[in-house]
């Protein structure tokens, strides 16, 4: 029996490309305006080599989404010349500009009828390595709860948000269904548990991996039949 419906987010509920390009504007304009002296600093050049850097250093850091962009801004920052407080308070603001507007998303038309209908049957964890969070964009009704790279301290294709909600919901992996784009991180990541997997290929991609997801899915209008299909 199935009781728990897993979910990637970006690019399986929404398009998440035009989302980061908007937000990296915002915080691009944020900057120029609070913060005049770091403007020469913030620019695609350094942030490309101080991201390179930072993931030569601190690998550990290179999927997570936050704790890797807070560093960059930390020191394109400190190349301005902040420092202290003032240092540490510039971070956090300009990080909760960019956050605040990664959060502002345009869902896939089904998106909300749909978890609104997976909800009414099962329970639904989100798991994703992005870092959208679901109560600011307003899924935490139908969510009940949410894992992330961040707050696991792992990324998918690491098994660990996936034991995470599975202990969070109290069932074995044979209980649950994992949805996802991601052929590695999504499709191959759950089956290694015994996850049940439906894969989202909008584009209709060919499949390359040995083995098969158990179902595979190009709209997401598609999600609840499939679902029932393996509940059959």
């Amino acid at each position: 029996m199935i009781k728990l419906i897993t979910l990637d987010l970006d690019n399986t509920l929404w398009d998440v490309t035009p989302v980061l390009l908007r937000a990296e504007k915002h915080l691009q304009q944020w900057i120029a305006r609070e913060l005049p002296e770091a403007s020469e600093y913030y620019q695609r050049e350094n942030l490309a080599t101080l991201r390179s850097g930072f993931i030569a250093e601190r690998p550990e850091i290179a999927r997570l989404p936050t704790t890797l962009r807070k560093a960059i801004l930390k020191a394109c920052f400190e190349q301005a010349g902040l420092g202290g407080a003032t240092l540490e308070e510039a971070v956090e603001n300009a990080f909760a500009t960019f956050h605040t507007a990664r959060n502002q998303i345009e869902f896939f038309p089904e998106t909300r009828p749909l978890l609104e209908t997976l909800a009414a049957q099962f329970r639904l964890i989100a798991l994703s390595n992005g870092n959208a969070d679901v109560r600011l964009i307003g899924l935490d009704d139908v969510f009940d709860a949410h894992f992330s790279a961040e707050s696991v301290g792992k990324p998918k294709p690491d098994p660990a948000m996936f034991e995470a909600a599975l202990k969070h919901a109290g069932v074995s992996a044979q209980q649950a269904v994992h949805v996802g784009d991601h052929p590695e991180e999504d499709i191959e990541a759950a089956q290694q548990l015994g996850y049940r997997t439906i894969w989202f290929n909008p584009s209709r991609s060919p499949w390359q991996k040995t083995r098969r997801p158990d179902r595979e899915v190009n709209h997401l209008n598609q999600l609840v039949s499939t679902i029932q299909e393996l509940r059959d």
